[in-house]
């Protein structure tokens, strides 16, 4: 597996880069990491107790969240621009207990056609067990445009 580099996590984006998901400098956010491995983008969270929906129980929200966070990835990754997600249809399979620690969540692409990408993602609990699955749809940018309006860095700079 090879640790993908965040480019917007830079001192110098403090106060503007406030991503929800994966800015580190989003206190309330979810400040997510990102890996590589073959196909598939992987990011690893540990839920706590205020990400709780019932007691004890991951958000619905917050792993719809996590699932559409890594489709996002795999754009910029395996398609080496930016894009939008236009439609995700999540299935919840099981209760994530946040007493079962980190979670995994892996993402690859299906396919792409035009200026669409079809993503599938799914979300495990700390005990390897899938929770909860999507399959998403991303309006993808020409890179042109996703440098220029998006703050897409191109893909060199993710990588060492």
């Amino acid at each position: 597996m090879k640790k993908i580099k965040n480019p917007w996590k830079d001192p110098k984006n403090i106060g503007e880069y406030n991503c929800f998901a994966c800015s580190p400098y989003n206190s309330a956010g979810l400040q997510l990491e990102f890996w590589e491995d073959g196909e598939e983008i992987i990011t690893k969270w540990k839920p706590e107790r205020s990400y709780e929906g019932w007691i004890g129980v991951l958000h619905g929200g917050i792993q719809a969240t996590l699932l559409d966070e890594i489709g996002g990835w795999v754009v910029m990754l395996k398609l080496k621009t930016a894009g939008v997600t236009t439609d995700m249809q999540v299935n919840y399979l099981k209760a994530v207990k946040v007493s079962k620690g980190e979670v995994t969540i892996k993402g690859k692409l299906v396919s792409h056609e035009g200026r669409t990408a079809k993503i599938s993602a799914s979300l495990y609990d700390g005990s390897g067990e899938e929770c909860a699955n999507a399959e998403l749809s991303y309006f993808v940018f020409p890179e042109k445009i996703a440098k220029a309006r998006y703050q897409y860095p191109g893909i060199e700079a993710f990588y060492d």
